[in-house]
């Protein structure tokens, strides 16, 4: 590697490109042996140990390790005290499953961790802190990197309000929106479904505006997906899910409705200046360096 390692960034997902970062090797079940990856057949921190001796690791560095409460009851990292500095857990998907703060603060009582970021939960901060002896943020988007597309000239953009998501049993309140806006007719509406990130950034660039439906005080992926395309979005919800991230809940390109019929009319007045639309500024996420991430996740 041209750079030595110094952090270990452990996921059950497969290697993400736009997640890498100078100094940074991704290790895991799903991914394969590489420059800048380690492939683990057991999710244990000793075997994690070895492998990195076999690469003539010199044995400091931060884990930072993404896992969410289903992960943390079905494939715990297990042995966590076993790394030699220190360590982070990157908690997503904090609203699945039954109780999953609970499910959280067990997995932290058997593995502890230095501190705790919540990926995607702004508005959980408080109450996740009153559980946990150690420090927990959500510096969104944290390492997390998106997709951007070649932007549709606005002219030729498509004056339709677009929504990309799954609609399944999980999703209940985003189907029964979706169906409404379908059945009533009220505004230009499209619903999409994509199998990857780069098809769903390519979709937006060619919309005018998307539709984000949160469930359960998840801020999602999607929020910035969006930004990374350069559309404007609407939030169906209350600004409170972004807790103290007011600088992204006041952004210029993301709007606030409650209810069906105040999205309705939100986007009919937009729809109606469309140039003004399409003029809103749509700037790109912040990207965290990761050793501004650590430090800033890590303070006491």
């Amino acid at each position: 590697m041209k750079h030595p390692i110094t952090t270990v960034l452990f996921h059950y997902g497969t290697f993400q490109p736009l997640w890498q970062q100078a100094s940074l090797l991704q290790a895991g079940p799903r991914i394969p042996d590489g420059p800048e990856s380690l492939h683990l057949n057991e999710p244990s921190v000793p075997r994690l140990l070895e492998a990195l001796a076999r690469r003539r690791w010199d044995g400091r560095g931060v884990l930072l390790h993404y896992s969410d409460p289903f992960l943390m009851r079905s494939a715990p990292l297990r042995d966590v005290r076993a790394w030699p500095g220190p360590t982070l857990l990157a908690c997503g998907d904090l609203h699945h499953g039954p109780a999953p703060i609970e499910t959280l603060e067990g997995y932290l009582r058997k593995e502890p961790h230095d501190a705790v970021l919540l990926t995607f939960n702004p508005s959980s901060v408080d109450d996740v802190q009153q559980r946990l002896k150690v420090p927990v943020r959500c510096l969104a988007p944290t390492f997390f990197r998106y997709p951007t597309a070649t932007p549709t000239p606005i002219s030729q953009r498509r004056l339709e309000l677009l929504h990309v998501g799954s609609l399944g049993p999980h999703h209940p309140h985003r189907r029964a929106l979706v169906e409404a806006l379908i059945t009533r007719k009220s505004v230009p509406f499209r619903h999409a479904t994509t199998h990857s990130a780069e098809e769903a950034a390519s979709l937006y660039a060619q919309h005018a505006l998307v539709l984000n439906v949160p469930l359960n005080n998840d801020l999602n992926h999607r929020f910035f997906e969006v930004m990374a395309a350069g559309v404007a979005q609407v939030i169906v919800g209350d600004r409170n899910l972004m807790g103290d991230l007011h600088q992204l809940a006041d952004r210029p390109d993301v709007f606030w409705t409650n209810s069906l019929d105040e999205l309705e009319a939100l986007v009919q007045h937009l729809f109606a200046n469309p140039e003004a639309l399409l003029r809103i500024p749509v700037a790109p996420p912040t990207d965290w360096p990761l050793t501004s991430l650590l430090k800033a996740a890590l303070a006491p």
